[in-house]
């Protein structure tokens, strides 16, 4: 948690680098969910790299304006308020 307050700071990244190396000496079950965790990282830092985008939205009904792609910058919206409730009916 120190790390991620803080993530520029070495002696941090150093810290919990070896707690999880004394960790994962001391524990085989921690070891290898460790090493699991590090492979699915890696392919996700090398699944980031490419030019794949993935966009999924649902379970709502949306009002205001969505974008979906990749890489946006300066983007602003000036959405108008949501419709109006349908009065009932019953």
């Amino acid at each position: 948690m120190a790390l991620e307050r803080e993530p520029g700071t070495p002696e941090r990244a150093q810290h919990l680098s070896t707690a999880l190396a004394v960790r994962s000496a001391l524990d085989a079950d921690f070891r290898s969910a460790l090493q699991q965790w590090h492979e699915q990282a890696k392919v996700r830092l090398t699944q980031a790299g490419t030019d794949a985008t993935g966009n999924q939205i649902s379970g709502g009904t949306f009002n205001a304006p969505v974008q979906q792609g990749r890489d946006f910058s300066n983007v602003s919206f000036n959405p108008s308020p949501p419709p109006p409730a349908s009065p009932s009916t019953d």
